[in-house]
């Protein structure tokens, strides 16, 4: 790098400390990155650098005391969020966000200042705050995956389904969890009283991973709650439905509500036994 106001000396060394991180020699680059800052104090990349590789290298300690260093001098929004990144890995969400405000001060459209609030206030239950820095970050970038996935399992709780949905067509094409983006689509679809798509949805989910195994544990830990608090006792209801299929000539809907308890309660061969049978039915 030379950057306006940088020292051709100091700009040259920052060059040969990235070169020098880059191929994992941590030790030398921090050793070149200091002396471009004895060359130049006011190097506030150089410092920031140095934290990083800290960071890295687990020395949470030392990375707090660079990035301070690093602010003392300039406040910077790039600073301020890596400074606000160490405490949130210690989950001092208070000091996080004190540092994360920070820099979206500096910088409003600061796409991972908004994204790392939005983790924090996820992380502290505050899902209403959450929903705004999550909202903010995909308008700053439409695909960011992580800010799509957790916007979309906000927005399902607050029963907002066609925001779901807009969520997983910004990331279906780019999703590493295809279970996630079937599971929500099959859901939400059934809300909304579509449930052909429903069942498309949700039999493509299991046929992902039949046993949901990878499946985030939080995520289905919380919408478990919800949906206990939401529809009452899962079991009884399963039953019901069960006694109502055996007896009747059931619809669509009651299948698609039958296959979806199935899955919340993980008895996941059910569930696609089910909807394998409904799919023939669709199919006829």
């Amino acid at each position: 790098m030379k950057a306006i106001g940088i020292p051709t000396e100091a700009a040259s060394i920052y060059n040969k400390a990235l070169a020098l991180s880059n191929m994992g020699n941590y030790d030398l680059a921090i050793e070149q990155y200091m002396r471009a800052v004895e060359v130049f104090p006011q190097f506030i990349e150089a410092y920031n650098n140095i934290g990083e590789l800290y960071s890295r290298m687990g020395n949470t300690e030392k990375a707090i005391q660079v990035y301070s260093k690093a602010l003392s001098i300039k406040k910077n929004h790039k600073v301020l969020l890596n400074l606000g990144v160490e405490y949130y890995n210690v989950a001092d969400y208070t000091m996080a966000l004190q540092y994360f405000n920070e820099s979206l001060l500096l910088k409003k459209d600061f796409l991972e200042g908004n994204f790392y609030t939005g983790m924090t206030y996820f992380n502290l239950k505050n899902y209403v705050s959450a929903k705004k820095y999550f909202e903010a970050t995909v308008a700053i970038d439409a695909h960011h995956l992580k800010a799509n996935y957790l916007l979309a399992y906000i927005l399902y709780e607050d029963k907002e389904y066609l925001k779901v949905i807009e969520c997983l067509k910004r990331i279906e094409h780019i999703a590493d969890d295809l279970m996630f983006i079937n599971r929500y689509y099959g859901f939400c679809y059934y809300h909304l009283g579509d449930y052909k798509k429903a069942v498309k949805f949700l039999s493509a989910a299991l046929t992902n991973s039949p046993k949901y195994a990878q499946f985030k544990a939080y995520l289905e830990s919380l919408t478990y709650e919800n949906k206990l608090k939401e529809i009452g006792d899962i079991d009884v209801k399963i039953k019901e439905l069960e006694r109502k299929i055996m007896a009747e000539k059931p619809n669509l809907s009651e299948y698609t509500r039958l296959s979806m308890l199935y899955i919340f309660k993980g008895q996941y061969k059910k569930a696609e036994d089910l909807l394998v049978g409904v799919k023939s039915k669709i199919a006829r």
